[in-house]
């Protein structure tokens, strides 16, 4: 028997690391095609939008869309109360302004 018939301990070890590299590569891939697979996860905001979508194009008629645009225009309506409070903030921010540089002037 010549000694490369003998498996020695490094060839044994090179010979292990070389195949669980190999194992774990290919479980890295088949951990990375499972994941692609995988529907993707819908937030609630995401779904909502969605199912809000749906429903305005399922009744897609004119007294809706109306409705819409008057509630999105009107006294109650986020965005122009949103507004409507950034005006106020400024001009009260400007006023208190003028009344500082009025007394800085004074002195």
């Amino acid at each position: 028997a010549d000694e490369n018939d003998i498996p020695t301990a490094s060839s044994n070890n090179s010979a292990a690391s070389a195949e669980s590299s190999t194992t774990q590569k290919a479980k890295g891939v088949d951990n990375l095609l499972n994941e692609l697979s995988r529907p993707e996860k819908l937030s609630t905001i995401s779904k909502t939008s969605a199912d809000w979508d749906l429903f305005k194009a399922k009744n897609a008629d004119a007294s809706l869309k109306e409705q819409l645009e008057n509630q999105a225009m009107g006294k109650e309506a986020y965005l122009v109360k949103k507004d409507f409070l950034e005006r106020v903030d400024g001009r009260r921010f400007e006023l208190e302004r003028r009344e500082r540089d009025r007394e800085r002037a004074k002195r």
